[in-house]
């Protein structure tokens, strides 16, 4: 008796072949979108160009400097007291830089949130 036919194989293979297609076609698409800033959860910056952005709060006192070289972002010179979103280092596209005291959120821009209630 055979555990496994010739039509089970081929079958296997086609829906893994699709599969790799499906996650090759999502990485494309993801990877055009811009970092934003948020800031109290509004966005208050979209990251398209190579630079150094300050980041204020409404009275104007630097919380954090932010930095994007066209692929990486990451963060120096942050308010914070524990410097968690420093420690992070760079991030690209897909990844997520938060820092709770200063209630920044730096991510891409097409990024999905998750519900975790």
């Amino acid at each position: 008796m055979k555990i496994v036919k010739k039509s089970d194989v081929i079958i296997i293979t086609i829906v893994i072949v699709i599969l790799v297609i499906l996650f090759s076609f999502n990485k494309i698409k993801n990877s055009n979108g811009e970092f934003i800033v948020k800031l109290n959860g509004q966005e208050i910056l979209k990251l398209s160009t190579p630079g150094e952005y300050e980041i204020k709060n409404e009275k104007g006192e630097l919380l954090t400097i932010v930095h994007y070289d066209g692929k990486y972002v990451w963060v120096t010179n942050s308010s914070c007291p524990l410097k968690t979103c420093e420690k992070t280092g760079k991030i690209e596209k897909g990844g997520k830089i938060i820092c709770v005291p200063n209630k920044i959120i730096i991510e891409t821009e097409n990024s999905q949130e998750l519900q975790t209630w």
